[in-house]
């Protein structure tokens, strides 16, 4: 037997042609909206630079059906299912009946389907692939349906931690109860496909210690976010001096979490010192009761989704993170170092990245704290400013997409060559 026993001491992969890999994602990579889709579709199109990309996606809005089309372009061969195409509240409510029955939590009940499972089983054997990617926890249902091909299983978040924040959050006693009931199945699942995954990547070293803590024996790496250095980078615009801005979709709920609580706990606080401030927030927003409470805040400004944050980002005197509940790392965080703005944030909205707390972010977890952090950095452009100038040199050095894909194709190429040491022996 070769005493290539672990993925550390693997060589990478010697071919002479391209590996054949699929990729299985919950929605469409594109358009990139949304964090999970800016990571997913970057590496992608990495990938596609050396080896033959073939994608098989769900697709869950007319929006994401527009994208697909536009993957044609990147990958060789694109196939997708619908899900929950238009409401389909039937099958949400089958769902949730069949959660009750299952060991599977909801969220991967809800990804479980017939069609996508002939739809992989087909591809799987008209293909010779060398390795098939999925792209989160949730399609770990699939797994068993990749034969005797290695899979790579993509954590974009430990996603029982981000159920068990949420529970923490959560004021009414039956809520958190269920959040909590779905969080401790959540756990023994995502800990279960990690064990059966050849090989799993979190987005921070953290996230893969919590991996390894709750699935002993498996193989996980860290290939963190990214972010375009060339695309966000400073426009010269000028500096509204009392705006702040916030990036993200209130579809996510950790986002709206943090929204309702910089509006009810600190915007108050903030008020008193800066009577003049405006938080513009950007990210697709429902319509929502809720959303349209916000909405009415004579600080706040909603835009809905649109086409290119950069001008908004750059007018805002600071940029602010004020996450209670979420997992991973924040592109939205790694966007505004890029583009060198001083940053606000909590120390869950920061976890994960390497930055330090004064020199190229302002960390702050109460109300107090926080609001606080927002005046100094709002009366002090020249500190704004070179804190915001040591964030653009940090992701430059260590978070731009075409060096953080080589971590990824490194994976890709060792877990080949370990199945393969590991097959020829058995």
């Amino acid at each position: 037997m070769d005493d290539c026993g672990t993925i550390e001491d693997c060589p990478p992969i010697a071919t002479t042609r391209p590996m054949k890999i699929l990729i299985v994602t919950t929605k469409s990579p594109y358009p990139l909206f949304e964090g999970r889709a800016l990571r997913t579709y970057n590496l992608l199109k990495q990938a596609a630079g050396e080896h033959e990309i073939h994608l098989l996606s769900f697709v869950q809005t007319q929006e994401d059906l527009d994208g697909i089309e536009h993957m044609r372009s990147i990958c060789k061969v694109v196939e997708y299912e619908k899900l929950y195409f238009g409401g389909a509240k039937m099958q949400i409510l089958k769902d949730a009946v069949c959660e009750l029955f299952s060991a599977a939590p909801l969220p991967i009940i809800k990804y479980r389907t017939a069609g996508m499972r002939a739809r992989l089983k087909r591809l799987m054997a008209e293909h010779h692939y060398d390795l098939v990617h999925l792209d989160m926890l949730h399609l770990g249902e699939y797994i068993d349906l990749c034969g005797n091909t290695p899979v790579v299983l993509i954590e974009h978040n430990v996603e029982h931690v981000i159920l068990d924040r949420r529970a923490d959050n959560e004021t009414r006693p039956l809520h958190r109860a269920y959040l909590r009931y779905q969080a401790r199945k959540l756990k023994s699942y995502e800990a279960s496909a990690c064990l059966r995954a050849d090989h799993v990547v979190a987005v921070s070293e953290l996230d893969a210690q919590h991996l390894r803590d709750i699935a002993p024996g498996a193989q996980v790496s860290t290939v963190p976010n990214g972010v375009n250095t060339s695309y966000f980078a400073a426009q010269d615009t000028p500096i509204k001096p009392h705006n702040l801005v916030f990036v993200g979709g209130f579809t996510w709920f950790p986002n709206l979490d943090a929204i309702r609580y910089f509006c009810e706990d600190i915007l108050p606080l903030l008020v008193k010192a800066v009577p003049d401030l405006r938080l513009t927030v950007i990210g697709k927003q429902p319509d929502t009761p809720v959303v349209d409470e916000i909405a009415r805040h004579p600080h706040v400004h909603l835009t809905g989704q649109v086409d290119d944050i950069r001008p908004y980002v750059d007018e805002a005197a600071a940029y602010i993170v004020p996450l209670r509940i979420g997992g991973g790392t924040r592109l939205k965080i790694l966007d505004a170092l890029s583009m060198g703005k001083a940053i606000i944030s909590t120390s869950v909205g920061c976890e994960g990245l390497a930055v330090e707390d004064g020199q190229t972010i302002v960390i702050a977890d109460t109300p107090e704290t926080f609001s606080q952090a927002i005046v100094r950095v709002l009366n002090n452009p020249d500190e704004a400013r070179a804190i915001g100038q040591r964030g653009r040199t940090l992701v430059e050095q260590r978070y731009d997409w075409a060096a953080v894909a080589k971590g990824l194709m490194a994976i890709y190429a060792q877990t080949v060559t370990l199945h393969r040491q590991q097959t020829k022996a058995a």
